[in-house]
């Protein structure tokens, strides 16, 4: 019971880290950018060499719109809730497990709509000859506050490839 509630705490403790980062990372991103503008239209007078230069205010971009749970998921809320729901594989000091980070993960859209995510895992709380073989894979759909799982669980990297070419096959019994 002990171990449950301390695994309980520490996939708590994720998915606030993982909820701040996906919230960051709706903050970040960049707003539209502006399209080429055309020259001066022939109603416009060009300056004169002894006029001032006219001064404009900057074009302001409006914020991008907060992602809340009803947003449809994109790839990087695949790959952190594929992180979340698989922590569970990995028993032990959470500090000691290291997920391949994003840019290293693959994640694919496959045709159904559904993300497939696969990471390479360092489980330092295996014996050494086992640290760094697994992996993890998820398949995931629907929305950041309702995930849609069709498949998640941790695999060795030895099938990795294996898996990673047949992210788009049905589920069984699909």
């Amino acid at each position: 019971m002990r171990t449950i509630s301390r695994d309980v705490t520490a996939a708590a403790a994720l998915l606030t880290v993982v909820a701040a980062l996906l919230s960051g990372c709706a903050a970040e991103e960049p707003g539209p950018t502006a399209g080429p503008t055309a020259g001066p239209s022939a109603t416009t007078p060009s300056p004169t060499p002894s006029a001032a230069p006219e001064t404009t205010a900057p074009a302001t971009e409006e914020p991008p719109a907060a992602r809340g749970p009803g947003a449809p998921l994109e790839a990087v809320d695949a790959y952190a809730l594929c992180r979340a729901q698989t922590l569970m594989y990995h028993p032990g000091d959470p500090t000691r497990v290291e997920y391949a980070p994003f840019e290293e993960a693959t994640v694919l859209l496959r045709d159904d709509g559904d993300w497939f995510v696969y990471m390479d895992v360092d489980d330092g709380n295996r014996e050494p000859e086992l640290v760094e073989v697994g992996g993890v894979e998820c398949i995931v759909g629907g929305t950041i506050g309702e995930p849609d799982w069709q498949r998640f669980g941790a695999i060795t990297r030895d099938i990795a490839d294996e898996a990673i070419a047949n992210y788009n096959e049905p589920e069984a019994g699909a």
